[in-house]
């Protein structure tokens, strides 16, 4: 080890570590990628998930993306040299703008020149490909449902149901409470629909019950008797 004590030794050691670790940095100047433009990434997310981005921008070599499919937002997170998506999750739904749409109150006079009765419930429902109301009526001792076209005012259906039978010794009233009272109070959300069904026995009532969970409960009670005849759940 005699070298160690030649006066060349020692810079001649330094030269060498400055030149391995620059060799080192400039090579990886060299190797380094570039982030892919924008406007690729752009087109690729666009073709991938049929979608339209709406704002794109580049931190930390990530490109950040919020982009519109299907009716819902969505927010994306992309590698910004390989164009990996690294992320991608809803962030909202997007609301449906129906043009040319009647009001409740327009849709109160439709219904108030062809059928008497108190108009109890009265919703607008946009989940199929024509927009419609969906009426409840009720004039004792029936009940009329009504389905309406919300744009050009047409009576699309009517179903009548009876509510009370000339039988029957249980109320509606009485056989509403009968129901709920099987159902914990803080839970409740409304009672949904309820009807008459006429039979050989005395017929029953049917009460259908939303809850806060977003379940149903169906409960068929006797009209002469009040007994609970039977109960179904439905929902999540």
């Amino acid at each position: 080890m005699h070298f160690l004590k030649k006066p060349w030794f020692i810079p001649t050691l330094f030269t060498l570590i400055i030149l391995t670790v620059g060799g080192f940095f400039i090579g990886s100047l060299i190797n380094k990628k570039e982030p892919i433009a924008a406007d690729d990434i752009r087109s690729r997310l666009e073709s991938m998930y049929g979608g339209t981005v709406d704002r794109i921008s580049l931190a930390g070599g990530v490109y950040k993306a919020e982009m519109t499919r299907g009716g819902a937002d969505y927010s994306a997170e992309i590698d910004a040299t390989t164009g990996s998506v690294l992320s991608l999750f809803q962030t909202g739904e997007v609301k449906k703008e129906i043009p040319n749409i009647l009001s409740e109150a327009k849709v109160k006079e439709i219904i108030a020149g062809k059928y008497s009765g108190i108009a109890e419930r009265i919703s607008l429902n946009t989940s199929g490909k024509t927009p419609v109301y969906e009426v409840k009526m009720k004039k004792d001792p029936k009940f009329t449902n009504l389905t309406i076209d919300a744009i050009g005012g047409k009576i699309i259906s009517e179903t009548v149901k009876e509510t009370t039978g000339k039988n029957a010794l249980i109320t509606q009233e009485q056989a509403i409470k009968i129901a709920l009272g099987q159902i914990k109070r803080e839970i409740v959300d409304e009672v949904d629909d309820f009807s008459y069904v006429k039979t050989d026995d005395g017929g029953y009532y049917l009460i259908e019950i939303d809850t806060k969970d977003n379940r149903e409960a169906t409960f068929q009670i006797h009209a002469i008797s009040g007994k609970i005849m039977t109960v179904s759940w439905a929902g999540d």
